[in-house]
Parts: structure tokens; C-alpha cells; sequence
């Protein structure tokens, strides 16, 4: 697993991944901007209160929403990745596997509608989690935990489909469940770190098809 993170983020200087960096980062910020200035007149037309009771709860509630979206990373990631799984699939495949097939072609409305139908899925998880905020290990353990399994799944998928029927990606997922949600903990992981998370899409996309192709006994070519 190591070797495969390592494998990804040596394929940041790819001209075709920077593309799609360049991108993802827009994205990030308007979605994350919205959020935040939403977020602000929201607090700001619940409240309708003076003097400094205005300022606490402006400050109480604009920290409510840093929390939020910082701890819902994962699931704008997941969505963000959806956009542009191919572009980034295509790049590792074409350096480090260019002999394995993949037949199958995902149709940009299914892979919108997969990023979605996640998306919906994690805030709900997400949302169920916030009362442990007042526990922040366990609130970790569970947060981490919930979105490596959703965001594993997410990111097996977006190579294993283009590779395999459903049915049989969906057997190999069962099988080597384990594996795969580690792999969707530590893109997890990485869409938290300040910076990082700009990226943590890409970065995940490849770092999972070199778990995926590693699964199936296509060891990487160097190169």
C-alpha cells in the first residue's frame, strides 16, 4: 500500500494529471467558498440578534460550518473525483499498466450519477456522526472509519469498472473488502490535511488503481 501512494503522488508531475489538478482545485474552491458565504448568511439570518450576543453566535456558528466542511472533505472529494476518474485512470494506466485491457466504458452521466448517489449517502453518515464532535477520538474513529468504507467503494469502482463486468468487480470488492476500505481510510485521511486535500482526489484515484491492479496480479511496470 505504501508503495502504491508513493506510486500516485510520483504522478503528479504528469502533465495530464496536472490538468485535472488545476481543475479540481476550481472546483474546491467555489464549492468550499459557497459554503462557507452561504454558510455566513445563513447564521446571520437565524440569529437576528445584537451586541455581542451576535458576535458569539456568529463566531459559535461560522466555526460550526469550518467544522462541517472540513470533516465533509471527503465527500466533495468523492464527487470532484467522479468528474475526472477517466483523465487520471487513463495516465497511470498508460504509464504503469499499458498492457492490461479495460473493455468497459462508463458513460459521464453514470459516473456523475455514482458521485452523487455517494455524495447523498456520506453527508447523511456524516451528519448522523456530528454529535460526536463533543468526543473528537471517537468521533474520528467513526468519521474515518464510515467515509473509508464509502470512499473505498467510490474509488475501487471508478478502475474496477472499466476493467471488469459490475457483478464480478462488485465479488472482488467483497473479497478484498478489507483492503480496499483501508486504501478509502487513508484518501480519507488525506482529504483533511490543509493543502493536501486540494489534490486528495487525484492522488486517490491513482492510488487506487495500483491497489486495484495489485488485487488482480498486475504488479506495476516501472517507468
Amino acid at each position: 500500500m505504501i508503495q502504491a501512494l508513493s506510486l500516485a503522488f510520483a504522478q503528479l508531475s504528469d502533465p495530464r494529471i496536472q490538468k485535472v489538478i488545476g481543475i479540481s482545485i476550481a472546483i474546491a474552491f467555489v464549492v468550499f467558498g459557497g459554503l462557507m458565504i452561504g454558510g455566513w448568511f445563513l447564521i446571520d439570518w437565524l440569529t437576528g440578534l445584537n451586541g455581542w450576543w451576535a458576535d458569539a453566535a456568529h463566531f459559535l456558528g461560522f466555526f460550526a460550518v469550518l467544522v462541517i466542511a472540513w470533516f465533509t472533505f471527503p465527500i466533495v472529494t468523492a464527487t470532484t473525483a467522479a468528474l475526472f476518474s477517466d483523465q487520471v485512470v487513463d495516465a497511470v494506466m498508460a504509464r504503469h499498466y499499458p498492457n492490461a485491457t479495460h473493455p468497459y466504458k462508463v458513460a459521464i452521466p453514470e459516473m456523475l450519477l455514482d458521485g452523487v448517489k455517494l455524495a447523498a449517502i456520506a453527508l447523511v453518515v456524516n451528519v448522523f456522526t456530528l454529535p460526536l464532535l463533543f468526543f473528537p477520538p471517537v468521533y474520528a474513529v467513526v468519521a474515518y472509519g464510515l467515509n473509508g468504507y464509502l470512499l473505498g467503494r467510490e474509488y475501487f469502482e471508478m478502475p474496477a469498472f472499466r476493467r471488469l463486468p459490475r457483478a464480478d468487480a462488485k465479488a472482488l470488492f467483497q473479497r478484498h473488502r478489507a483492503r480496499f476500505v483501508l486504501a478509502g481510510v487513508v484518501i480519507a485521511f488525506l482529504a483533511t490535511i490543509p493543502v493536501l486535500n486540494l489534490i486528495a482526489p487525484i492522488v486517490g484515484i491513482a492510488f487506487m488503481v495500483h491497489i486495484f491492479e495489485s488485487v488482480v496480479n498486475l504488479g506495476p511496470r516501472r517507468g
